[in-house]
């Protein structure tokens, strides 16, 4: 379905819904709030990750198979995210 403009109405909807259940698995795989990965919208239009860029992140993630250094990849995640 598509507005008057032509946008992709049901494509709009369907991103968002995989961007929502990357992030829900993303906050599991990491044993935290999914709300750590919330934040309100940002002003001047500034665009979060997208779902490949989520789905790319969790990916490289998973194959970490040391603890400590998951625990310095999202400790680094944190950091860049205050910036």
């Amino acid at each position: 379905m598509t507005d008057a403009g032509g946008f992709d109405l049901d494509g709009a909807a369907q991103s968002a819904r995989e961007r929502d259940k990357l992030l829900r698995d993303i906050a599991r795989m990491l044993n935290v709030p999914e709300s750590t990965f919330r934040r309100p919208p940002a002003s001047g239009g500034t665009r979060g990750p997208s779902a490949a860029e989520c789905a790319a992140l969790l990916t490289a993630f998973s194959r970490i198979e040391d603890p400590d250094l998951r625990k310095e990849c999202v400790a680094l995640a944190e950091r860049y995210g205050r910036t």
